[in-house]
């Protein structure tokens, strides 16, 4: 059985794969390959613990949580370890073009038209990170090594995973570490990703109006605002912005900031939110997009942020991630694929194709979603702004089509 320490003994050829990343989508994949009867070993350091204090109470990072992605985590049993307290449900989406007053785009999702009761979960990455890491404590089948991984060796009968402590054959590994995947390079994967030039800004904000379970989105221009609803009196702020304002944003005073937040969309946010109040640090990282080429070869795997960047305005990265896993699950529980897959061990090609033509089949329109409405957005020509605003108002008014956007955000 595992345990939440470290292992220190690694027997030659014992494990199935080895998993290179201890972050979600890794320790996702780790336990949907363990929960169908393979040994895998987690290689990696664990990512900085988040402990909440009075002046942040909110790990800044958050992540808005697919109707897939949760049945995932409920078929791994994580789901209902997750307090209820630190999840936010959301029953609404609303989302403002870049004009005002009646030229303005508007688009209002609900969960009550959809036919369900939430769109969507917020929940920090701590706390699911927590969750999933705890869940190893009773899943036979995992062992963490506590390492940073230095390279890839290739041998006879696979890979041998290079680390600052030992090195660990296998015949399997899945590179789940990141969009700057130093295993998809040492694999002779790496792929160059477009860079934005632009950073999403991170904060949480204490709020005087009632959020109602509401996720709101504002496009501003060459920026997207996004304020999604958190347990209590609080949202997470997620503002996209070229790299040139988000540096300067970024040294402004916490009530120029706030200044600067309520100024968005001539004042629509004050407006929705009443008095804001910085709680915490603010944050930013790179905002980058790309898809690999090749997912797997030769005996490597590359899932979520290390196959597939996108842009966080359709709340979509994480979910493409856990999905990736759950594929992987899909194609394991089929009876015919797993006497194959147990008869040729893990690293079966013909496994690892059918779930990257499958997995490139479902990412890949959310990365062109995603990408073109950035573009869009950032058109400053002559009447570019009247036209999305006016292609938003006109999808809101058919509710057939504002449905089945809605169920392809959910899935």
């Amino acid at each position: 059985m595992s345990n939440l320490s470290p292992t220190h003994s690694v027997p030659a050829a014992s494990y199935d794969a080895a998993i290179v990343g201890c972050g979600v989508v890794g320790l996702v994949a780790a336990l949907v390959l363990a929960t169908s009867g393979f040994k895998v070993l987690v290689v990696g350091t664990r990512p900085p613990q988040f402990l909440p204090d009075d002046k942040q109470r909110f790990d800044p990072r958050v992540f808005a949580l697919s109707h897939r992605s949760q049945r995932v985590l409920d078929r791994l049993r994580v789901w209902d370890n997750i307090p209820s307290e630190k999840v936010q449900p959301v029953t609404e989406m609303q989302v403002w073009g870049d004009s005002s007053g009646e030229d303005q785009g508007q688009l209002r999702f609900s969960a009550s038209d959809t036919g369900v009761d939430y769109l969507t979960w917020i929940i920090e990455q701590s706390c699911l990170f927590d969750a999933l890491f705890s869940a190893m404590r009773y899943q036979p089948g995992i062992d963490w090594l506590d390492a940073k991984v230095e390279g890839l060796s290739r041998e006879k009968a696979g890979w041998a995973v290079v680390t600052n402590l030992k090195t660990i054959p296998v015949p399997l590994v899945i590179a789940a570490d990141g969009a700057q995947s130093q295993t998809r390079k040492h694999a002779g994967l790496d792929f160059a990703l477009d860079d934005y030039s632009a950073e999403g800004v991170v904060t949480t904000l204490a709020i005087e109006k009632p959020h109602h379970g509401a996720a709101r989105q504002w496009f501003a221009g060459d920026s997207v605002l996004a304020m999604l609803p958190l347990p209590g009196p609080h949202v997470s702020m997620v503002w996209s912005m070229p790299l040139s304002q988000s540096q300067a944003f970024l040294q402004l005073k916490p009530t120029e900031m706030i200044e600067r937040v309520k100024s968005v969309s001539d004042g629509a946010v004050q407006e929705a939110y009443g008095n804001l109040v910085p709680v915490g640090d603010t944050y930013a990282f790179p905002l980058k997009h790309g898809v690999a080429p090749v997912w797997f070869d030769n005996g490597v795997v590359l899932m979520g942020d290390a196959a597939h960047v996108i842009h966080p305005l359709a709340g979509q990265g994480l979910n493409l991630g856990l999905e990736d896993a759950a594929e992987l699950a899909n194609l394991l529980a089929s009876r015919k694929r797993l006497l194959a897959v147990q008869r040729l061990g893990l690293a079966d090609e013909q496994l690892w194709r059918a779930w990257e033509r499958r997995r490139k089949a479902a990412c890949k329109p959310m990365h062109f979603l995603t990408d073109g409405l950035h573009t869009l957005f950032r058109l400053d020509l002559p009447g570019a702004a009247w036209v999305r605003n006016k292609g938003m108002q006109v999808v809101n008014q058919l509710p057939m089509l504002k449905r089945w956007l809605s169920q392809q955000a959910m899935r």
